[in-house]
């Protein structure tokens, strides 16, 4: 089993605050992951870039295929252990699907992807983030449902607000989505992480 190496990028001294927050986060996060998805061979690498974080967190995570993952804080924001061992989880997820049916190529790929790793969140920690829950339209779902598996998407629409769609619907309807096939299943989202979008989107669409 290949490790799963944290990075700290610090030689400016503006993570110092955090930096035993993001220790404790990630030996708490990378556990529940071993444990449930088999995760290795992963480098995390976390930086100061306020611009990448999600504002009213001040935490924002992004991985890059299967073995990378990048965690972006907000020296300026209050963060704790807690939203940053949210975010690990939610992108090792990510990590381990990049291996299989993969994340990306259309908005249904995509809204399966990140309504997976919610629900990962919500296996290990006991909830949902909060972007799983914000006020979406049928106009909206109708919308989404019409592009679902055209190969080009803008993902500043669908999920962080623009062309008049919801800041985070993506988020929330791809977690509705997943939730409504594990349910119909009775799996949990450790056991899903190899299941083709295709076969969860056309569930949701019956």
């Amino acid at each position: 089993m290949r490790p799963v190496t944290l990075f700290i990028a610090n030689a400016g001294g503006t993570l110092d605050d955090l930096v035993n927050a993001v220790n404790d986060a990630f030996q708490t996060s990378v556990k529940s992951a071993q444990l449930l998805l088999g995760v290795e061979g992963v480098d995390v690498l976390v930086i100061d870039a306020p611009e990448l974080a999600i504002p009213e967190w001040g935490v924002g995570g992004y991985t890059y295929g299967p073995h990378v993952i990048v965690v972006a804080l907000d020296p300026a924001v209050t963060v704790s252990c807690h939203r940053i061992e949210r975010t690990l989880v939610h992108e090792f997820h990510h990590t381990m699907r990049w291996r299989g049916p993969g994340c990306e190529g259309s908005l249904g790929q995509m809204l399966v992807s990140e309504g997976m790793a919610q629900l990962f969140e919500e296996e290990v920690l006991g909830d949902a983030p909060f972007f799983s829950r914000v006020t979406i339209t049928d106009e909206e779902i109708a919308a989404a449902r019409a592009v679902m598996y055209e190969p080009e998407l803008s993902q500043t629409k669908w999920f962080f607000g623009a062309d008049s769609i919801a800041l985070h619907f993506g988020y929330t309807y791809g977690y509705r989505i997943c939730k409504a096939y594990a349910d119909i299943t009775g799996k949990r989202a450790s056991e899903l992480i190899g299941v083709p979008s295709r076969e969860i989107l056309e569930l949701e669409r019956r």
